[in-house]
């Protein structure tokens, strides 16, 4: 039985896991974590990403705890509609910690090694901080924009962040399965809909990587003049419900793997979050690899991969940059992208939409 040794245990890295086991292979989740905790609040997952889950086996767990997305807004701070549109296909927003959890449960725990901290990766060879060596088939590098495979690509700040969380019970009407981003200038807050009317919302805003963080009460401030459902969003939340963030992304990948160490989630294609493709893409990652494995010889698996994915992951990382001119960078960009966005014709918007919104039917792409 092959094995595949996987170096870190977030969503990219458990459903890599979930991919090689489903298809025979023996396999080794190595967590850095004693436990494994969600880091972040909530996530957008598109009808591609809803096809993903669906791959590996995860999809009904993740929708029973999560909230249907059916229509998407971008506007102005006064609401105006920039770009809006209807989503026919099944998509919603879940917490981390659900699709987490949903994951670990597929994959098995016994899968999983906690406070296992990895000093070098190879091809097909691990060394462990105590001095423990591992070797396997396939290493899988899923450890995120600072991935151990990735030194050679150096993450720069985007120019923009701010804090996100998630809120109680909100006051007012529920929004309906609206996923709404609203657009200042230099400044943006967007709102989603979580089960019990609660919310999952951000606030960013350009400002120097030392700047730190808004408070709720900044938030609160800042909020005066928005749609009703920002400052709802905000009513709701603790002041310690407040993560920050700051935004880093690489350029788009030349490969997604390096020196035989494939490379998935933000460890391949570390973006920006305009496009709500981070996760999606690292369970694409996921729903390729599930179909490759099985089918090509083991010399054979990181071509393929590259083949299958790497021409639709550049693009996500290249537009999901070119997407922060809708609120941030120079004023006269920010006029000009949110003209385009108006008057491209709805035909083209929907078609475009559609082929992000969509995962490649990768089982009949195999060679």
């Amino acid at each position: 039985m092959p094995k595949a040794i996987i170096v870190g245990g977030g969503i990219a890295g458990l459903a890599s896991g979930i991919a090689f086991a489903d298809v025979g292979w023996d396999v080794a989740v190595l967590e850095r974590a004693p436990r494994i905790e969600p880091l972040g609040a909530a996530l957008s997952l598109w009808p591609n990403a809803c096809a993903a889950m669906s791959s590996i086996g995860v999809l009904s767990a993740v929708s029973a705890g999560g909230a249907p997305i059916t229509a998407m807004q971008l506007a102005t701070r006064d609401g105006k509609t920039i770009l809006q549109r209807t989503i026919s296909d099944q998509a919603m927003m879940s917490t981390r910690a659900s699709l987490q959890d949903a994951l670990l449960t597929a994959l098995g725990s016994e899968r999983v090694r906690l406070d296992c901290k990895v000093d070098h990766i190879a091809n097909n060879r691990i060394e462990l901080a105590g001095g423990e060596t591992m070797t396997c088939d396939l290493v899988v590098d899923p450890g995120g924009i600072r991935a151990l495979s990735g030194a050679k690509s150096i993450p720069s700040y985007a120019g923009y962040g701010g804090v996100l969380a998630l809120s109680g019970k909100a006051d007012g009407v529920e929004l309906k399965g609206l996923a709404a981003e609203y657009w200042g200038r230099d400044e943006r807050f967007g709102v989603f809909e979580l089960p019990e009317n609660r919310r999952y919302w951000f606030y960013m805003r350009s400002q120097s990587a030392e700047t730190a963080m808004p408070s709720l009460a900044m938030c609160r401030k800042a909020a005066e003049g928005w749609p009703e459902s920002v400052a709802q969003a905000i009513a709701a939340t603790r002041e310690d419900a407040l993560i920050p963030f700051a935004i880093h992304a690489k350029p788009p990948p030349k490969a997604l793997n390096a020196d035989g160490i494939l490379q998935v989630g933000d460890a391949a294609h570390a973006m920006e979050p305009n496009l709500g493709q981070g996760a999606c893409q690292a369970l694409e990652d996921a729903a390729a690899l599930q179909v490759i494995v099985p089918n090509v010889t083991l010399e054979k698996i990181a071509a393929e991969y590259d083949r299958m994915r790497l021409k639709r992951a550049k693009m996500f990382v290249r537009e999901s940059a070119q997407a922060r001119y809708g609120a941030h960078g120079p004023k006269t960009i920010q006029t000009i992208f949110r003209a385009a966005l108006r008057t491209i014709p709805t035909s083209i918007t929907e078609r475009r939409m559609q082929g992000m919104h969509t995962m490649p039917d990768y089982l009949a792409s195999v060679r």
